[in-house]
């Protein structure tokens, strides 16, 4: 199943998740959506606005799947840290605001997603957590560096060390989310915050979205802190890695 992508009107994009499942993303997941920033969207000069969604109600984005990441070695685990971060940064780089639009559970790799886009809509009941405590591991991404920078330290520590599901409800009070709506008003809502930048102006948009991608630059280069390293080390000799990991082989982060 395929990550999409469509521009047919001019200045808005559209990606929509449907890989089946749970949108569980591993590295080719990562890769393909890649892949669409740097053939599609970095290349899109009349483009205004990304809507990234999700086909599949239950599920927006997660993963990766604890099978994939179980037996990676020090260098496996570094091209899948460099792929990660290589996809959080296209997002995030964009020269466009992207908006995320979620139903269902957000969890991992689709943490990652939505915490690296500039504007995030959700359903009340939509579930976010972070569960990778539950399993003895670090994410090996920004994601406690950009929630921190989002909506500070303490709220970032409780959804991170805490590994406890979140409702939209629960998030747009840790002003985390943009706006959450209702099942009978999201789409129409959401409809109606992209076609307020058919209204504006190209080249203030880029200009003005340029000044939030360098003060994040400047927030990450200034709170640098060995993720990759950590999560390296974890696979490699983590005791409660391996010991959490029993039966759980079929699950997702």
């Amino acid at each position: 199943m395929p990550i999409r992508f469509e521009c047919k009107n001019s200045c808005i994009a559209l990606i929509d998740i449907d890989l089946g499942n749970k949108n569980t993303f591993n590295i080719s997941e990562m890769n393909e959506l890649i892949k669409i920033f740097e053939e599609h969207i970095e290349k899109e000069l009349d483009l205004k606005a990304i809507l990234i969604k999700s086909s599949n109600a239950d599920f927006y984005a997660t993963g990766p799947a604890i099978k994939e990441i179980e037996n990676l070695d020090r260098d496996g685990a570094r091209y899948y840290i460099t792929i990660l971060n290589m996809m959080t940064k296209h997002i995030q780089d964009c020269p466009v605001p992207v908006i995320c639009a979620i139903k269902g559970a957000v969890s991992g790799i689709g943490f990652d997603i939505v915490s690296s886009a500039d504007f995030r809509f959700a359903l009340k009941d939509a579930v976010f957590a972070d569960v990778s405590s539950k399993y003895g591991l670090l994410s090996p991404s920004s994601i406690a560096l950009r929630l921190s920078f989002l909506i500070g330290v303490q709220r970032a520590k409780e959804i991170i060390l805490g590994g406890r599901n979140y409702s939209g409800g629960d998030l747009y009070n840790f002003n985390f989310l943009t706006n959450i709506f209702s099942a009978g008003e999201f789409d129409r809502k959401v409809d109606d915050f992209l076609n307020e930048f058919k209204e504006l102006s190209i080249d203030s948009l880029r200009l003005k979205k340029r000044f939030f991608i360098d003060l994040w630059k400047n927030y990450i280069k200034n709170n640098q802190f060995p993720a990759g390293d950590i999560f390296s080390e974890l696979l490699k000799s983590g005791k409660d890695w391996k010991k959490l990991l029993a039966g759980s082989e079929n699950k997702t982060l």
